[in-house]
């Protein structure tokens, strides 16, 4: 018997509360950013890597992972970037690279949490805000064309891009094992460019 998780491996900003909203209220149990007890997700995962256990032990029967990101004034984790990791702890997992415009997802970014978020990255990297967002931007290329080389030709990877795809696509690649309700689908962060609705 296999237990599949859905891994999202896209960076945050990409509508990752969207997929969580979609999973939870379709009967998936999935964590956003930071498990139910308050802790955060990536912190988490750390802390599991530095232990020897997998990265997502303890997480009991949650079984699709979103936004594994965290940011303080002293350091920031953005364990999407531990795409390989995970596909060799978990490789029956379902694999998603949530993305959208890369100008759209820079200044998504540089606006979440009133500019928060950016200040606390300026803080952590010791740089200027025009030094942060060329940084994520080479993330940004860097994360895209290591995941894309990574999961080429791997049924259990999909690409999906919020503002140009039809989120039945990723109802149908999950239907083996899940079964998500598209009347779910729909736009939770009201500061971002609405999305439209499909289906």
């Amino acid at each position: 018997m296999t237990d599949p998780k859905i891994i999202l491996i896209g960076l945050n900003r990409c509508a990752t509360t969207t997929f969580y909203k979609l999973f939870q209220n379709s009967g998936i149990p999935a964590v956003h950013w930071q498990d139910g007890k308050g802790k955060n997700i990536a912190l988490r995962m750390m802390t599991n890597i530095a232990m020897g256990r997998k990265p997502l032990d303890g997480f009991g029967e949650v079984r699709a992972f979103t936004d594994m990101a965290f940011v303080s004034h002293r350091m920031m984790l953005d364990c999407a970037r531990l795409f390989r990791e995970l596909h060799q702890a978990y490789p029956d997992a379902y694999f998603l690279l949530n993305t959208r415009d890369k100008d759209d997802w820079l200044a998504s970014r540089a606006q979440h949490a009133d500019g928060s978020y950016l200040e606390r990255c300026c803080k952590a990297n010791g740089q200027d805000e025009d030094e942060v967002k060329s940084g994520w931007a080479q993330m940004y290329d860097v994360h895209h064309a290591e995941v894309m080389g990574y999961f080429a030709g791997n049924p259990q990877f999909m690409y999906f891009d919020i503002d140009r795809d039809d989120p039945r696509a990723v109802v149908n690649w999950l239907a083996p094992d899940f079964d998500v309700n598209l009347a779910h689908w729909g736009h939770y962060n009201q500061k971002a460019p609405k999305r439209v609705k499909t289906g």
